[in-house]
């Protein structure tokens, strides 16, 4: 997979991942200044998609031989896909689309440690319940910040010809952008995560989500369901699948 850099972190993983329409001057409330939305071609005029990652990593390590032990750990995070660098921030107006994650929560503190101070993440130390069919996450208080619950529509199946993924495998491919240093800035830096597409199983689901308000700042959470009957889009889910792959994260580098 092509980087800036002959080597990074690589592993495993197992993802839930859940996307939802959202009005797009809310999702505009969730970036940091200098990041806007950017265009879109999933969703009409006036929507912007969200993408929530429930994550189980395994066997995650340098690409380089290395003392440290391989990490397993899970990963849940929220994503707004085409976003871009506002004119505000000079240079490097325009540049995009960017994958920008307002915030991650973990259950691993050296994985807390690096991602926060090399790659200028925004993550949290939570905890998180894994099931058959569902993934909790908590804060230290012990408060339920999102909860999905999912059922399978069959076995997982390689990539090629399942329709309707294609658009997510898009967003899920696009660069990411994140405020450096630890998450706050003022610099931007970017990073490319990339799945091994050609050998990846996916699955769609049938899922209900329920986020808390405090979960993110600009996004009041609430109940959002697969295929519900009668709820308006605002509160639908617009996909549901579980994509198992590798991955392959680069180390960060100026735009």
């Amino acid at each position: 997979m092509k980087a800036p850099y002959p080597f990074g972190y690589i592993g495993e993983g197992v993802t839930r991942c859940v996307v939802l329409a959202l009005p797009a001057w809310k999702v505009q409330r969730m970036l940091p200044p200098n990041l806007e939305l950017g265009e879109q071609d999933v969703l009409a005029k006036g929507a912007h998609p969200v993408v929530l990652q429930f994550h189980d990593f395994s066997h995650c390590r340098f690409s380089v031989p290395s003392l440290l032990q391989p990490l397993n750990f899970h990963e849940q995070t929220l994503g707004v896909p085409f976003t871009r660098i506002s004119s505000r921030y000079g240079g490097s107006a325009g540049l995009g689309p960017f994958y920008f994650m307002p915030k991650l929560y973990l259950d691993d503190l050296w994985v807390w440690t690096v991602g926060r101070n090399l790659w200028g993440f925004d993550k949290e130390m939570a905890g998180v319940n894994v099931t058959k069919d569902r993934y909790t996450v908590t804060n230290s208080a012990g408060r339920r910040l999102v909860s999905v619950g999912w059922s399978g529509e069959g076995a997982s199946a390689p990539l090629l010809g399942l329709s309707g993924f294609e658009s997510i495998r898009r967003m899920l491919s696009q660069t990411l952008i994140s405020l450096s240093p630890a998450g706050v800035g003022p610099f931007f830096a970017l990073t490319d995560f990339n799945r091994d597409w050609s050998h990846a199983a996916v699955r769609r689901l049938k899922a209900v989500m329920d986020v808390d308000p405090c979960y993110v700042r600009g996004f009041e959470g609430g109940r959002f369901a697969t295929d519900a009957e009668g709820a308006d889009r605002e509160h639908s889910i617009v996909g549901s699948y579980e994509v198992s792959a590798q991955w392959w994260l680069s180390f960060p580098y100026l735009p």
